[in-house]
């Protein structure tokens, strides 16, 4: 490390200064009006400054040219501000220069970094994405003589079972009744969705089951009920299959 204290004032901002040279540092800033000068500065211009991720360096070249670009626009333009600067404070005249470029560079890896974030979310998201695939689909059987008919298909998706219930040539419901869609485990019956059909008498319902090995489902069937809060089938069976 540099034994010009002065020197030192970037990596004390940035909190890269070990303990023994930090409290150098801090005496020294104490008797240096330029240091304090120049620390209020940088805690100026850096205090808006919205930091919103972890620092990420971005790839080499990509900084080499910001930064190269920086230094190059700081030599031409010689505002007339700087040199002022410069003029008052001599030994410290790079200072605003790099400066520039420090800043640029944390902005410039925020940037890569929300980047990269975005990229990786995208590649997360094609990961989590899966292949349906299809256990089983029954045709549902209506009562003699009943006009309905009716399919349930169950697929595997994320780990999970999904089943879809269809069913067509349904009555109208009339006040409060609804169809409910019912499995059964061993007689035991289970609220598996409930539905209205549409004005051409069609009507779906999607079902998340719980998961395997927890049920041992053994039919599916679909009843008329008089009120959506029916916690046992009440009314006639009107599509059922085995599974």
């Amino acid at each position: 490390m540099n034994n010009n204290p002065c020197e030192w004032l970037l990596d004390y901002f940035n909190g890269q200064l070990d303990e023994v040279p930090r409290r150098k540092f801090e005496n020294h800033l104490a008797q240096c009006q330029n240091c304090r000068e120049e620390l209020d500065e940088l805690t100026m211009l850096t205090k808006d400054l919205a930091f919103i991720a972890e620092p990420v360096d971005p790839p080499s070249e990509m900084k080499q040219r910001i930064l190269g670009n920086v230094f190059e626009t700081e030599k031409e333009e010689q505002q007339p501000a700087l040199q002022q600067t410069a003029e008052k404070r001599r030994g410290n005249g790079w200072m605003k220069p790099l400066l520039a470029a420090v800043l640029f560079a944390s902005l410039l890896g925020n940037a890569y970094t929300l980047l990269s974030k975005d990229e990786a979310d995208n590649n997360a998201g094609e990961k989590r994405e899966t292949i349906d695939k299809l256990q089983t689909s029954v045709a549902l059987k209506p009562g003699e003589g009943a006009p309905f008919n009716g399919r349930a298909t169950m697929v595997e998706k994320n780990d999970k079972t999904e089943m879809i219930i269809q069913a067509e040539n349904l009555e109208p419901p009339e006040g409060s009744q609804v169809y409910q869609v019912w499995l059964l485990e061993k007689g035991k019956p289970y609220r598996a969705g409930t539905f209205v059909p549409n004005d051409d008498g069609l009507g779906v319902v999607t079902y998340h089951l719980d998961q395997a090995g927890e049920h041992e489902w053994d039919t599916v069937a679909i009843t008329l009920e008089p009120s959506d809060d029916s916690k046992i089938p009440k009314g006639d069976i009107i599509l059922s299959s085995e599974l």
